[in-house]
């Protein structure tokens, strides 16, 4: 068995649930921590936790406990964890009378991870291996488990059995000839420590020293927040560096998550290595595409040199790219979802993208038994397919400040109705552009009622993985009977980004439970995939499932 992948199972189940969730001294050791510390330059990912237990003692946590609370929370939980506890054995390939010891012991370990205070960091100093540490607070008997659980645990998915420390401490270490040279375990207090890295895994010593001075050993950098989280990409180690499929100029981020009674607060930002070059030129939203009343609106600038990279840009025939652009969506029919770019020569642009698409493209859609373009009659611009209830268009429209290419998923712009529209007060369509045009540094704003957005993404969600012949999500899934659970509890959802910089961006989102109605569908595609915590129900589900 590859013992790197054994590390890439064990590093894995306990990342993404803790998310859920170095020199020495003369004396031969590392020096003992402050309890303020700043994060190591070596340092690629570290997660702290708090706890749902801890997040329950907070008074800005009321509402969303209340969700939390709810079965249908309990049960995707349950399932989730479920699955992945059972991920390493099936990434590794565990013989069935091993994995269904240590799934078992691994599931338990992971309900731990997401009631209790928690601290991840992975390091890799420059030519030197990966050093991990991972600590978990709990009380003396939930640390004992963890020292023979964790122990078996290693025994059955590696192979060999951890030997006990003989130093009268608490604890294991399993040495290896391939790495991590090393793994530990140590009782400390009322905490368990594991380390994976070299035979002086100096990170692993750190933390140890840390939880044994401190009563609180991170809470001084976790202040009232929930969940803190900084992660390198450039730098992102083995497994991880290999699934994440973007590379480039890849930023630094940190985020914390808190909340203030009503609401979940995320913030954060992103420090690039190289300038961003983004243009803040002045907002100039088409006032009249935009009808009220409004579930949603979202606007973002300073795209043009990004986009002017893209490959696709430059093989297709879009002209400059726009330097903002506007989406929103209107109560009613799911697909009332429109969007905007204001651009100097619009309708040339429509054009020529127009004949692209009928001279190109058509021919393809028809080889596939697909429904072809067909031109608007009343302009430049197209429209696809021929339901009732879903018919993307384009085409150019004159704004009041200048020519727009406009779009959507639905002809019908005119706003509807349905019986939940009076329990929502939404903001007018002037006071959306006034909070987007006051910080003179903003990037991105979006606001939406969320509650409003959880059917028509999933609508979409579903429509497009019928036209791209890929299973739909079941509708009695744990995940979506989860979105439809929390649907009526969710309210405003406002996020912004602003340039802090010339190769930096800040966020923040105020929000009920941290998400999006999008991201919510993404969340449960994920959550849903069969592969779980790989891939997406989508792109891995087997047709019929």
């Amino acid at each position: 068995m590859n013992s790197r992948n054994v590390l890439r199972g064990l590093f894995l189940a306990l990342a993404f649930a803790a998310m859920t969730g170095c020199t020495k001294s003369e004396s031969g050791l590392p020096p003992v921590p402050t309890n303020s510390f700043a994060l190591s330059p070596d340092t690629t990912v570290r997660v702290y936790w708090l706890g749902k237990r801890g997040i329950q003692l907070r008074m800005g946590s009321h509402y969303l406990m209340r969700i939390w609370q709810l079965q249908a929370s309990a049960n995707l939980q349950a399932r989730t964890l479920s699955q992945l506890a059972s991920a390493p054995s099936r990434l590794l390939g565990t013989p069935p009378e091993k994995s269904g010891l240590a799934t078992p012991l691994l599931d338990s370990s992971l309900k731990d991870i997401v009631l209790n205070e928690c601290y991840l960091e992975v390091r890799q100093p420059t030519n030197q291996a990966v050093e991990l540490a991972f600590a978990i607070h709990l009380d003396a008997e939930g640390v004992g488990n963890w020292e023979t659980n964790l122990a078996n645990i290693t025994g059955l998915l590696t192979g060999a059995f951890p030997t006990p420390s003989n130093n009268g401490l608490h604890g294991w270490s399993l040495h290896r000839t391939n790495p991590p040279n090393r793994l530990q375990f140590l009782r400390v207090n009322d905490w368990a420590v594991f380390g994976a890295g070299t035979e002086s895994n100096a990170l692993f010593s750190e933390i140890r020293d840390r939880v044994r001075r401190y009563d609180d050993p991170f809470a001084a950098n976790a202040s009232t927040n929930w969940l803190e989280a900084d992660v390198n990409l450039a730098r992102l180690p083995g497994p991880l560096a290999k699934a994440w499929p973007w590379s480039g100029n890849l930023p630094e981020i940190s985020l914390t998550v808190a909340g203030d009674g009503a609401n979940v607060l995320t913030q954060g930002k992103l420090i690039f290595p190289e300038p961003l070059h983004i243009e803040c030129e002045p907002w100039t939203p088409p006032a009249n595409l935009i009808p009220e009343p409004l579930n949603s609106f979202t606007a973002v600038r300073g795209l043009k040199p990004w986009l002017s990279s893209l490959k696709i840009w430059h093989d297709l025939p879009f002209g400059a790219p726009p330097g903002q652009l506007y989406f929103w969506a209107l109560p009613g029919a799911a697909s009332q979802a429109y969007f905007a770019a204001p651009l100097p020569d619009a309708s040339n642009q429509v054009n020529r993208l127009t004949e692209y698409l009928m001279e190109k493209t058509n021919p393809w859609l028809a080889a596939r038994g697909y429904v072809k373009f067909e031109r608007l009659p009343e302009s430049n611009g197209v429209s696809w397919g021929n339901m009732p209830s879903i018919q993307p268009f384009f085409k150019f429209v004159n704004a009041a400040n200048g020519g727009v290419v406009f779009g959507g998923l639905l002809p019908d712009t005119t706003p509807g109705t349905n019986t939940q529209d009076n329990l929502y007060q939404r903001p007018s369509r002037s006071r959306l552009f006034d909070q987007m045009s006051a910080p003179t540094n903003l990037v991105y704003y979006d606001w939406e009622l969320a509650g409003t957005r959880i059917e028509p993404c999933l609508y979409l969600g579903q429509v497009s993985r019928v036209v791209s012949r890929h299973p739909e999500l079941p509708l009695e899934s744990a995940s979506l009977k989860w979105l439809r659970a929390i649907e009526p509890r969710l309210g405003d959802c406002t996020t912004i980004i602003t340039c802090a910089g010339t190769n930096q961006l800040s966020f923040f989102r105020k929000s009920t439970v941290g998400f999006t109605g999008a991201e919510l569908q993404l969340l449960a595609e994920w959550l849903e995939s069969p592969q779980f915590p790989r891939g997406l129900h989508s792109t891995l589900a087997q047709p019929g499932n």
